[in-house]
């Protein structure tokens, strides 16, 4: 059996696949992992070991600039892109069996490249998208509509409950029913697999000296806003500067700003974190609403305070605040005051934040391995019905 996975190169979309890709091979599978570069991302070496056993192809480019910019521009963009070509050859090239699609706005000629290729294909999210009431994505609706419009003028399935697409066969959503809850769009072929993060190499662990010096009088924040939202610099120092008025440990991934920032000598930071430790010994994670973040500070049972920034990332504000893991500030509302005082709600162990965190932790499981059995389930089935 031979699975091919299409996503990009962007590190929250590869950490949530590295373990699919693997677990996908423990499950007795050939895996081609096809990858978009992103603005021009490249697969390093450390990434590399962890894939394994996992042939590698580069696909083609896309950018990201565009998703927030003059959303008429979108359609014809799409329209215009050679991804789609350059997909369905090269999927075509590597004969898989099945075809796992990363199903988001940026990779939707992608989505007509797999279609147009002959080869079954499934939908998978790194985000919450998938499931989420269309109502709660208004601010995308002129994206979602040029992206709708282009999927559908090829084929493929579209989901006008939840504005993102859909495959015929299967979709699967690395989720769980306490943070999505009833709210959740579930009931048109989307199944819940579990969430990311679990345990096990992804190729991008680094080492943290920091967590060694952590006052245990002191509670810990945690401040990441990702590897590509971070840039925001005066942002970050205000959120920064009010978790630390609390009288909070803080330790913050800052990316290449430490200098810019001049934080006071006891704001531990460093370029880049190793989240998941980290996450392990916080108190309160302070994020931009990446899902890969929020899936791991579930999985941490750590409250977050979302500051949510950009594409998907007010759709995990929307759900983190109506499980009760945590709550939402906007960007426009970020004052070193506001954030002190969300801070010291999500501290206050009589808000229960932590406690309907552990509460969920049964449902986390690991949503690599269920996703492999479910892949390799539907391609056994497919090849039984083929042979009849």
């Amino acid at each position: 059996m031979r699975v091919a996975l299409l996503t990009t190169t962007q590190h929250g979309h590869l950490n949530p696949y590295v373990p699919v890709v693997n677990a996908l091979h423990a499950a007795g599978s050939e895996v081609a992992l096809l990858l978009l570069s992103a603005d021009g991302g490249a697969l390093d070496e450390q990434r590399r070991q962890a894939l394994g056993k996992a042939q590698v192809h580069g696909v083609g480019q896309v950018e990201m600039a565009p998703w927030s910019g003059d959303p008429a521009r979108i359609g014809p963009m799409l329209r215009s892109s050679p991804v789609a070509d350059q997909t369905a050859e090269a999927i075509r090239a590597a004969e898989p069996d099945f075809v796992l699609v990363d199903s988001l706005p940026v990779t939707a000629s992608a989505m007509v490249g797999a279609h147009v290729s002959g080869v079954p294909y499934g939908m998978i999210w790194a985000n919450l998208g998938g499931v989420c009431p269309a109502e709660h994505r208004r601010g995308r609706w002129p994206y979602d509509e040029q992206v709708g419009a282009y999927l559908t003028g090829h084929g493929v399935g579209w989901s006008t409950r939840t504005h993102s697409a859909r495959s015929p066969i299967l979709n699967l959503m690395p989720t769980i029913p306490a943070l999505v809850g009833a709210d959740a769009v579930t009931d048109d072929g989307v199944q819940l697999v579990g969430l990311p993060g679990a345990a096990g190499a992804r190729g991008d662990e680094v080492a943290f000296a920091g967590l060694d010096r952590l006052d245990p009088e002191r509670p810990v924040v945690y401040v990441s806003f990702g590897t590509i939202f971070y840039r925001r610099p005066d942002l970050l120092r205000t959120v920064i500067l009010g978790a630390a008025a609390t009288g909070a440990q803080v330790i913050a991934a800052v990316g290449d700003l430490a200098a810019e920032l001049a934080l006071p000598d006891d704001v531990l930071t460093a370029p880049y974190l190793p989240q998941r430790e980290v996450l392990e010994r916080a108190d309160v994670f302070v994020t931009h609403g990446g899902y890969n973040s929020v899936a791991e500070s579930v999985r941490a049972a750590t409250p977050m305070l979302v500051i949510p920034l950009a594409v998907d990332q007010p759709i995990q504000a929307h759900f983190v605040g109506s499980a009760g893991f945590g709550t939402a500030l906007q960007p426009a509302d970020v004052t070193g005051q506001a954030v002190a005082a969300a801070v010291a709600d999500l501290l206050d162990p009589a808000r229960d934040y932590r406690a309907r965190l552990r509460a969920a932790q049964p449902e986390c499981g690991d949503s690599a391995a269920r996703t492999a059995e479910l892949v390799v389930g539907t391609v056994e089935t497919l090849q039984r019905q083929g042979a009849r």
